[in-house]
């Protein structure tokens, strides 16, 4: 072949690159360089192809092409995620290929870092509709991670009213009180850990008490995709301590604005994923600082396998 010949080539093979034609590929990677009269230019452009997720540093400028010199086609937000199906070596920096707003553009390595999830498809059970518990939250996020396992196909109201029950008020044997549907006057309404674990266990034995469990070992049973079962507070406020006459095992002081959610995920920022009962958002980002203020207070959790 022609030394001319390559040189068209090579032209062509970059072209396709920059119009995506080579999403395909696993790696691509071209070089090129232009003279022009005698001079040769200085300016060397590298492309591949890894699809990754960036996240924007700050308030960031999507461009129509590789460089600071092309037309700004968007705004990104502080803290957008992007997936990023290529990029391209400009001088010394890095450029992502992103789609933003239905349009294809770049953005420049500079303002933006790596980013990475883990998150499982739980399915959502509300404890507030159709079956309206609110003091349900322990059953329906138990029942979520069951779901999840395909361990269970039972309904929320079913799943409730066979869950043990201590109507003299202690929740370390039962649900205490025996009512989820309704509020009772005088009574901590709600089950602990090793009762609930041994009403999992009746549909599976690998459900398990994780009371105890650090932040660092529920993001291992993620890892693993086992949903953990967490006793935490409502809305992820700082919890607030109070005495409580608790039947049987007489009086305790307990976390007074308790609440139970599902833990679902966990990003490379520190926050965790929840599937959260009593949230019409239903699965939503929990800051590494309020999860861990909330769930570090008792540390109880019951994890499914």
């Amino acid at each position: 072949m022609k030394k001319t010949n390559i040189l068209v080539a090579s032209t062509m093979s970059f072209s396709l690159l920059l119009s995506g034609l080579s999403a395909t590929s696993s790696t691509t990677s071209e070089t090129t360089s232009i003279t022009a009269g005698s001079e040769m230019h200085r300016h060397i452009t590298k492309v591949s192809a890894p699809v990754k997720k960036i996240q924007t540093l700050y308030i960031s400028n999507v461009r129509a092409n590789a460089g600071t010199k092309y037309k700004v086609i968007a705004s990104a937000k502080k803290g957008k995620v992007f997936t990023s199906y290529a990029t391209k070596k400009v001088g010394s920096t890095t450029w992502h290929k992103v789609k933003v707003n239905n349009k294809i553009g770049w953005i420049s390595s500079t303002v933006v870092k790596n980013y990475s999830s883990k998150t499982l498809k739980v399915p959502f059970v509300s404890q507030l509709s159709p079956v309206n518990a609110p003091f349900g939250c322990e059953g329906a996020s138990l029942l979520m991670a069951l779901k999840y396992k395909g361990y269970s196909k039972v309904g929320l109201r079913t799943f409730l009213d066979d869950m043990p029950k201590d109507k003299g008020g202690n929740p370390y044997k039962g649900f205490a009180g025996g009512n989820p549907y309704a509020n009772q006057n005088g009574v901590f309404q709600s089950i602990f850990p090793k009762p609930l674990t041994t009403y999992g266990k009746e549909y599976n034995s690998k459900v398990a008490n994780v009371s105890g469990y650090s932040t660092s070992q529920i993001k291992k049973e993620l890892d693993k995709g086992n949903p953990v079962v967490v006793y935490v507070t409502l809305d992820f406020k700082k919890p607030v301590w109070a005495k409580w006459k608790m039947g049987s095992a007489g009086t305790k002081k307990i976390v007074d604005n308790m609440h139970v959610v599902t833990v679902i995920g966990y990003n490379s920022n520190g926050s965790y994923y929840v599937a959260d009962p009593n949230s019409k958002k239903e699965k939503y980002w929990v800051s590494k600082s309020n999860f861990e203020r909330a769930y570090n207070a008792l540390q109880w959790g019951v994890v499914v396998r």
